[in-house]
């Protein structure tokens, strides 16, 4: 009788702890998260922002979808009108990842764990799910095509002679037609890669001016491919008036090889935002949803100096798809030299159909040629320049081969 009474005892204080737990853990619905009260995700111990996290719970189970959403009407009061548009999800090549989850009552909250594979990617994952937040853990996650991992690149050096050619720009452009442009005696690619060497950038408070070259030979430090399909970059940080080395945002661009030759990029808004919002002397806080609120103003009213509204639409529109889908780049690659460009079959379209329309416009052409003619070092250069304006529609109908990008050394 003694050991019946203690196992009924027994049964009785097992059930009153079970009881307890059960009203400890939240009552789960279909939910989204997003935004960083909500939602908390680390890639291999870096936090990446900006994603989306839906929540669909089955008994002990549950699928979880990861995406990511960019609202640009936020940017601009001429963007406004644009419908949300797909971002990149959080592995590479995965817009949407979905992962079912086996949920375990644990201290008041759900925990999970588990691996998981995409066309892609290897990875393991771990966190905890409340009705209020989600912490997400990825780890160990690993390319299943690893030819560009653990490579490291700085910008090559600029040396801008004729016999020996180097600069951190890739810069190819080859046309069926030579003498296209008036007052100059080379060809259309000498003529780029004249302009990239232009100083018409304001640098050193503005104080002074650097060329495109300059800017990257001297605000990029390092690239390097890691096997989890983030590539760091360490650049020259501006941020509070100080110049410094800093490394981005881990998850701010993520690749994947593709081919030998060709290879997506996908760049986080999110991230993105932050960067320059650091480097921006009158830096603001980062709101918790960047694409939540209006920022930086394109349209004409806000500024005499700035883009026509419609050009900028065009631009993004054209280029919105691939934030999800990726950024085509090809590269080579030798055992001391990589590049890195927009090829030819990616380049001429975007040219044609948002470049050509932009510098056609009465507006931008006035802007340029007010830039050159405000500077006594650039006014020497405004024939060629007004040459490539008038001469754009024949330099497009002829060019045979076309790459813009960046070239690096070891």
């Amino acid at each position: 009788m003694k050991h019946l009474y203690l196992i009924s005892a027994l049964c009785v204080m097992a059930a009153g702890c079970s009881d307890s737990n059960d009203e400890k853990l939240p009552e789960l619905s279909e939910k989204t998260y997003s935004g960083l009260t909500e939602l908390g995700i680390n890639y291999d111990g870096a936090p990446i922002v900006g994603k989306t996290l839906t929540v669909t719970p089955s008994g002990s189970e549950a699928s979880f979808t990861f995406d990511s959403e960019v609202d640009l009407s936020a940017l601009s009061d001429a963007l406004k009108g644009l419908p949300p548009v797909a971002g990149p999800g959080v592995m590479p090549g995965s817009p949407v990842l979905t992962i079912p989850v086996s949920l375990k009552p644990d201290g008041g909250q759900y925990s999970f764990s588990g691996t998981g594979s995409t066309d892609f990617a290897t990875y393991a994952y771990s966190g905890t799910l409340t009705d209020g937040k989600v912490q997400m853990d990825f780890s160990n996650v690993k390319l299943k095509d690893t030819r560009l991992a653990g490579k490291v690149w700085k910008p090559a050096p600029i040396n801008s002679s004729a016999t020996d050619y180097s600069s951190p720009l890739h810069i190819v452009w080859e046309t069926s037609q030579p003498g296209l442009l008036e007052n100059f005696d080379g060809s259309i690619q000498d003529a780029l890669r004249l302009v990239a060497n232009l100083p018409f950038i304001p640098a050193y408070g503005g104080t002074a001016y650097m060329s495109p070259a300059q800017v990257i030979a001297n605000g990029l430090k390092t690239i390097c491919f890691n096997a989890d399909g983030n590539l760091v970059v360490t650049y020259l940080q501006s941020a509070n008036g100080a110049a410094q080395f800093a490394q981005a945002p881990l998850c701010m661009i993520q690749y994947l090889p593709l081919t030998e030759s060709m290879m997506k990029l996908f760049i986080n808004p999110t991230d993105l935002m932050s960067v320059i919002v650091m480097n921006n002397t009158n830096k603001p806080d980062i709101p918790e949803h960047p694409f939540g609120a209006p920022s930086r103003r394109l349209s004409r009213a806000d500024n005499n100096a700035s883009l026509p509204a419609d050009k900028v639409i065009a631009i993004m529109q054209k280029m919105a798809p691939m934030l999800s889908e990726g950024f085509p780049m090809a590269y080579t690659e030798t055992a001391d030299k990589f590049d890195l460009f927009i090829p030819s079959e990616v380049l001429l379209p975007l040219v044609k159909d948002v470049v050509a329309p932009l510098l056609a416009d009465p507006v931008v052409q006035a802007m340029i040629i007010e830039k050159l003619e405000g500077s006594a070092s650039l006014q020497p250069y405004l024939p060629i320049v007004k040459g490539m304006l008038v001469a754009l529609p024949l330099i497009l109908e002829t060019t045979t081969r076309a790459e813009i990008g960046f070239s690096f050394v070891k």
